[in-house]
């Protein structure tokens, strides 16, 4: 029989969350439940995998009597058209909220949450012992909700444990639990790659919650997540959970789960990495200097945008920190009235570079590679018939996975400050789009590129000169405000109660 999908609206704020949704089956003897809370917008073929991964999950035990009973909660972020579309697998115990209107990660995350503590778990015969953080874009191993749960048995002093993150591709484990530097505010992983665990299951300061186990009793004492949209949600609310209840955070080298490392030419996930950075800072009351220190990084960040000629980027992490400075840290921000120019399939490159270019500028133009540009070869055999369309002699477009930079922001500098004092000696330059040194005053016209398209800029040095000066003026403004700012005194100032969430009756969708 096909499991059905009770469909619930969400609204807020109500004081009652009312029992709604079909009833749970007796818990089998020695059975253990865990409610896995998914939140998704707009991606009806990645939750189409999860469900397929989720079928496929070893649940320990034996088929007719598995040691882990689990209930999916799927939160829809208000997508268009709604993930009920996407017929989900008989084995699989379903419930389908929708939101209203899209908030973000830490909003479905904590719409899912409210109705485990408010619903699931309701009935202590029947609460589900653990929820399972994760993320939509998320391809767990069969093994890695055993692993958690393991591990959760193993060390009942931890809270939370994550998984161990790996590249979607290779499946490289970048990440195992990350850390707040205390001097610099700056967080990212403790292990991975570079540095491996020293045991299988080890302290970390915070787990990433694209795959995260946690123990219900401890949601329900420290609350939900910071309301801050996306990006550093977990961060914080990892630190918070240690302060609130005492237990540790935990990561799990046994517990692998696929997941996208970053974006390949981030937009305005830039404005909430710059303004929601400090939430993880306050509730560790690192003080005045991690709080400029921290600040001080976006500097570079956004002048290395300018450099590029993306003063819509660079902007995005001004008003992150002028958002941050004024103790404006919560909901979407800026998002809606922010805009910057998105990347355009490489089908138009031709059209772009022909309103760019002076019709005799096209016959001979000097094109030139980044050594660092690599492309799929749809993307890079279509640059290289756009040129060819123009007439322009292309130069062969590396093949190969997208290099993702991880050069400082002084990497190249000393060369980068030469190309812009000198006159550009090449008409096109094909360079990544994430800004670093290496990438400025290549050429009069820069074609910046992800694996999925472009945007295309001219060299104008005296407005990037001119605005990389009043950023560098602003960004010390702004770090100063910072690092004078009061952070909110109490714990609710930051995370709200489940009962935040309730459901409108009225609105209830029909039962698919």
């Amino acid at each position: 029989m096909h499991a059905p999908i009770d469909q619930l609206g969400l609204a807020r704020p109500v004081a009652v969350y009312p029992s709604v949704g079909r009833t749970i089956p007796p818990r089998a003897a020695g059975q253990r439940r865990v409610a896995i809370v998914t939140p998704c917008f707009n991606a009806p073929a990645d939750l189409a995998l999860l469900y397929g991964d989720l079928t496929r999950l070893n649940l320990g035990g034996t088929p007719d009597s598995p040691l882990l009973d689990i209930t999916l909660v799927v939160v829809d972020n208000a997508s268009d058209p709604p993930l009920a579309s996407v017929r989900p697998p008989r084995e699989l115990d379903i419930r389908l909220l929708r939101m209203a209107s899209n908030e973000g990660g830490s909003g479905g995350y904590n719409a899912g949450m409210a109705f485990v503590i408010q619903h699931l778990a309701t009935d202590p015969q029947q609460a589900p012992e653990f929820v399972w953080l994760l993320d939509s874009d998320a391809r767990p191993d069969p093994d890695a909700l055993l692993a958690l749960v393991s591990a959760m048995d193993a060390y009942p002093e931890f809270g939370v444990i994550g998984s161990s993150i790996a590249h979607p591709e290779t499946g490289v484990v970048f990440e195992i639990g990350g850390k707040v530097g205390r001097w610099l505010g700056q967080f990212g992983p403790c292990y991975g790659e570079n540095k491996p665990a020293p045991k299988k299951t080890v302290e970390v300061g915070y787990a990433a919650a694209c795959s995260a186990l946690v123990r219900t009793g401890a949601i329900a004492k420290t609350g939900l997540f910071p309301e801050v949209f996306l990006n550093a949600d977990d961060v914080e609310w990892c630190y918070r959970i240690v302060q609130e209840t005492g237990l540790k955070i935990g990561a799990s080298c046994e517990s692998i789960v696929r997941h996208p490392q970053m974006k390949f030419g981030p937009t305005m996930a830039r404005y909430f990495q710059a303004r929601n950075s400090f939430g993880p800072i306050d509730a560790l009351k690192l003080g005045p200097r991690a709080r400029f220190m921290r600040a001080m990084r976006e500097v570079p960040r956004a002048l290395a945008q300018t450099m590029i000629a993306r003063d819509d980027l660079a902007e995005l992490h001004l008003r992150g920190l002028s958002d941050a400075a004024a103790n404006r840290l919560h909901g979407a921000g800026a998002m809606r009235e922010l805009k910057f120019e998105r990347f355009v399939p490489f089908d138009r490159l031709a059209d772009r570079l022909k309103n760019a270019l002076p019709e005799d500028g096209l016959t001979g133009a000097r094109v030139r590679v980044h050594p660092r540009v690599r492309l799929g070869e749809a993307a890079a055999a279509r640059i290289e018939s756009e040129l060819e369309s123009l007439g322009i002699e292309p130069p062969p477009v590396p093949r190969g996975r997208y290099i993702l930079e991880r050069e400082s922001f002084f990497t190249g500098l000393l060369p980068a400050i030469a190309r812009l004092l000198l006159p550009a000696r090449t008409d096109i330059a094909i360079v990544p789009a994430r800004g670093r040194p290496n990438a400025w005053a290549r050429g009069r016209i820069t074609v910046q590129v992800t694996p999925d398209g472009f945007v295309l800029r001219r060299l104008n040095r005296p407005r990037m000169l001119a605005r990389a000066t009043s950023i560098i003026a602003r960004g010390l403004w702004l770090s100063t405000r910072l690092a004078l700012r009061r952070p909110a005194k109490t714990l609710r100032d930051r995370l709200p109660d489940a009962a935040t969430y309730t459901i409108d009756a009225e609105s209830l969708p029909t039962r698919p």
